[in-house]
């Protein structure tokens, strides 16, 4: 049996490997990569070899450490100025497109396949995020960055960041419900004290440690420091009973707004704090996630549960690209504009998966109902690139 430094090295360079042959190749996002190569690695006779007990819980913390990482990211990356140009057809995009998948995939995972409330709320949300990371990869390749086009996905992923944000903190609410049995009281009492002493960190605490790790202006310090805030709030937000997940969104969120207001870090974009981050998380943490996915995603269960998964697809589909182009014609966009918006924003990957990581730790959701997501997020991460820039090099002259 290998030592966890080999496992890890392998893990790396084999995600690193196939998600750089399919990106640049056939064009495919990484994140199908990453988990194909845990697919491989769970294969009985490369399990065997590389993973013990030991090296299982080592990737098992470093996949959690990635995904805090991730939501921390995620909150640092919810700009509330990046809408306000197209704020009403933005948000009527994002709340049709996110609404639309979630209604339809509670109902139809409570009332036809009869799970219970939370798997269904699981599900339900699971189907209404995006991936505005791999949606921002093919506008970035398509140099649609600055378009009309990209601005409305652009914005309109914003928005849904901030929806995304309110239903996983819902989510997690019921998954401390369900996992702790805490009571409803206990729990608005463990919101109340977190919110208030978010409020207290916001004004003084999270200004003052920026302002003491940037004195040298290190970025070593202010990754320092940056790491201090996100433990910090998020171990609070867990001892309230919130769950770390939310307090490292919040915090993200909290530090963006900090900068800017207070202490006044020049250049965002190429900031010390948002680019540590990103290193650290995407090229080390979150593709280990992704290669726990892939290991305790369960191929074998895929042919009984075929029907399922296809159902989970086509929601997913039709709820993200249906919702968005209703969305746009009623608010005066042609057909093909909201198409092409909607493929835009289908792309599902980071927050689901992490969302259903988290289900079957906790032991709320089956293997078999993991794998399913799995499967829907590679599909649409997969097939949403491909209709997107078909869709572009039909109408490229309306879209520049």
């Amino acid at each position: 049996m290998v030592s966890p430094f080999v496992m890890i090295l392998v893990a790396l360079l084999l995600a690193f490997a196939i998600s750089e042959v399919l990106k640049r190749a056939l064009g495919i996002p990484r994140v199908v990569g990453q988990v194909g190569a845990g697919l491989i690695l769970g294969i009985t006779f490369f399990k065997s070899i590389l993973f013990n007990q030991e090296n299982l819980d080592v990737l098992s913390f470093l996949a959690n450490l990635g995904i805090i990482l991730m939501f921390y990211y995620v909150g640092l990356e919810i700009n509330f100025k990046v809408f306000t140009g197209n704020i009403k057809r933005s948000i009527a995009i994002s709340f049709v497109n996110t609404t639309l998948p979630l209604i339809v995939g509670f109902a139809v995972m409570r009332y036809v396949f009869e799970f219970n409330t939370i798997v269904s709320l699981i599900i339900g949300i699971a189907l209404s995020v995006s991936a505005q990371s791999v949606s921002l990869g093919f506008l970035e390749e398509l140099k649609l960055m600055k378009s009309k086009l990209g601005g409305i996905i652009i914005s309109a992923g914003a928005v849904d960041d901030i929806i995304e944000l309110i239903l996983v903190s819902i989510l997690l609410s019921f998954f401390q419900l369900t996992i702790s049995a805490v009571p409803h009281t206990n729990l608005l009492l463990g919101l109340i004290l977190f919110v208030v002493t978010v409020m207290i960190a916001r004004v003084w605490f999270i200004p003052y440690t920026l302002k003491f790790f940037d004195r040298e202006k290190s970025s070593t310090a202010r990754f320092t420091g940056a790491l201090l805030i996100v433990f910090l709030i998020a171990s609070l937000s867990e001892l309230f009973g919130m769950g770390f997940l939310i307090g490292a969104m919040v915090a993200g969120m909290i530090v963006r707004q900090t900068i800017f207001k207070d202490v006044h870090i020049p250049d965002w974009e190429e900031h010390d704090i948002a680019r540590s981050i990103h290193i650290i998380a995407f090229g080390f943490l979150v593709p280990l996630f992704y290669v726990w996915v892939g290991l305790n995603t369960d191929i074998s269960t895929i042919g009984a549960n075929l029907f399922f998964v296809i159902i989970l697809i086509l929601i997913a589909l039709f709820g993200t690209v249906g919702g968005s182009t209703l969305a746009v014609m009623f608010s005066g966009g042609s057909f093909r504009e909201g198409l092409m918006i909607g493929w835009g924003l289908t792309p599902k990957g980071d927050i689901e998966l992490a969302i259903a990581t988290l289900a079957l730790t906790a032991g709320i959701i089956t293997p078999a109902i993991f794998t399913a997501l799995v499967v829907m997020a590679l599909f649409t991460t997969l097939i949403s690139p491909l209709a997107f820039k078909y869709l572009v090099s039909k109408s490229k002259r309306k879209i520049a």
